[in-house]
């Protein structure tokens, strides 16, 4: 994937993620204490996406759509490309 598709691709997946009330934070979880990977948490009642920003690009792509991918999206408008590879990952 080249990178400005890849740049484009992942803009959508945080999009889509704002459209379903998800809060994205960036942090550096290798300098944390123990060890922490990215996920999904819900703090004070609303979803917040931690995702480890030294983490490559496409490994977010690949983390963020596998999270998105689990959500009800029925009601919610998402483009063909990225429904596809929602999809793909429920697989």
């Amino acid at each position: 994937m080249k990178k400005m598709e890849a740049d484009r691709l992942y803009q959508q997946l945080e999009n889509l993620a704002e459209q379903l009330g998800i809060s994205i934070q960036y942090d550096d979880l290798s300098r944390s204490g123990p060890p922490a990977t990215s996920g999904l948490c819900v703090v004070k009642g609303k979803k917040l996406y931690i995702m480890d920003r030294s983490q490559s690009l496409s490994e977010k792509i690949r983390l963020l759509s596998e999270c998105l991918s689990q959500m009800d999206l029925n009601g919610v408008y998402v483009l063909p490309a990225i429904r596809k590879l929602l999809e793909s990952r429920n697989k």
